[in-house]
């Protein structure tokens, strides 16, 4: 892609489409199944019809759930993709991911209605799993399947999957993990002349490279939501995985102000909707993005408990991580506000949170012992390739 011819004509919109294609080629990690085609049309055969393609989608993913309610590990690894089976790795890696995620819950479940693009392309099955009164209702990506012969197989375990969400209160298997998290804030063909936006700004050209970099050196980006799910039920992750989190903006992980949707620049609900359902990551980022340090008990409840309902609500999906404003309480809040702030987001239902990490040196490694404060590694505005691979690749 000409990055600088098309400069003059991004929108937002646009802009997004840019940054997950860039993903792409930054390592891949196949992207999510839901978002394109799993397997060439040559490759495969999908029932003739719309009704016929819905009637057999929901038969398969009604199989593969009810061998999940059954623990047919062997029956669910049989009716996976080979390209499924290739992104875990090994079917005892899948079962043990399963068997760690699922506990002893007595799972049942609901099937949405199936939704594709195009006759030809992977059919998404929406799924809400009852796990019970002790952990209750939870949804998450769709079930995914692509067509294979005459029928179906799954190509993403949806909200059992990779990118599922987490399942009551689980303890780690994993105490630390080492998985650069990127924050960019702004992009733009060239620095604004505020010096002050101009720090936080990020050229189209200057992520171009970064993300030519990333991909070169055998990156591969994942979500927020793969790094909880290797903590918590030791899913298998690539050998240098990297987290792009994009605060107000557009990217991989979008941390999202909820009070600035529909603004001028920001995205609308609509586009974020047609985002999420493609695949991109969205996390809570407060209603106002205002400094959580200097809030009361009640106003941080207005902030982090109504930005998770609100895209809850919106996107039909559990809203379990969060993006602090700043990096406060974090960077300059005292001791109390830290906890304060910690209380909170525990309250409103939150099981992971991002801060920033001061330096150079910056910390790449996160530790399943502090949730709330995994480390993010600030991408500045003019920053040149060497420092961005420094900030990357410095001693822990």
């Amino acid at each position: 892609m000409n990055l600088r011819a098309a400069r003059a004509t991004f929108r937002v919109l646009a802009l997004a489409v840019l940054i997950a294609t860039l993903l792409a080629a930054c390592g891949g990690h196949d992207g999510p199944p839901w978002a394109g085609p799993a397997t060439s049309p040559a490759d495969t055969a999908a029932p003739s019809s719309v009704d016929d393609q819905s009637g057999e989608a929901r038969q398969t993913a009604s199989r593969f759930l009810a061998a999940l309610v059954d623990r047919d590990f062997d029956g669910l690894w049989r009716m996976l993709t080979d390209d499924a089976q290739a992104r875990w790795g090994s079917k005892d890696a899948f079962r043990v991911f399963l068997e760690r995620k699922l506990g002893s819950y007595d799972i049942s479940y609901e099937l949405g209605d199936p939704q594709s693009s195009s006759q030809s392309g992977p059919i998404a099955v929406p799924v809400t799993l009852d796990l019970g009164d002790s952990a209750g209702h939870s949804s998450g990506p769709p079930l995914v399947l692509a067509a294979q012969g005459n029928s179906f197989a799954v190509d993403d375990a949806g909200p059992l999957g990779a990118r599922g969400p987490l399942i009551g209160s689980p303890a780690a298997v994993r105490p630390e993990l080492d998985v650069p998290i990127l924050i960019y804030h702004h992009m733009s063909p060239d620095l604004p002349a505020d010096p002050q936006l101009a720090s936080i700004s990020v050229t189209t050209s200057a992520l171009d490279d970064q993300l030519g970099w990333l991909a070169a050196n055998g990156y591969t980006s994942i979500t927020v939501a793969e790094l909880y799910n290797a903590f918590y039920y030791d899913l298998p992750l690539p050998a240098k995985p990297v987290i792009l989190v994009f605060d107000d903006a557009y990217g991989a992980t979008i941390a999202t102000i909820t009070g600035a949707v529909e603004h001028p620049t920001y995205l609308t609900w609509d586009q974020i909707k047609e985002m999420s359902d493609s695949g991109e990551e969205f996390v809570s980022h407060s209603v106002t993005h205002g400094n959580l340090a200097a809030m009361s008990r009640d106003d941080l409840r207005k902030e982090l408990g109504d930005s998770r309902q609100t895209l809850e609500d919106k996107l039909g999906r559990p809203m379990q991580f969060f993006v602090y404003p700043y990096g406060e309480p974090f960077v300059n809040g005292s001791d109390a506000a830290r906890q304060l702030v910690l209380d909170v987001l525990h309250e409103t239902g939150y099981l992971g949170a991002l801060t920033t990490s001061s330096g150079p040196p910056y910390i790449s490694v996160q530790k399943a012992d502090a949730p709330y404060q995994l480390h993010r590694i600030p991408v500045s505005g003019g920053e040149a390739l060497p420092r961005f691979v420094a900030a990357l690749t410095a001693p822990q």
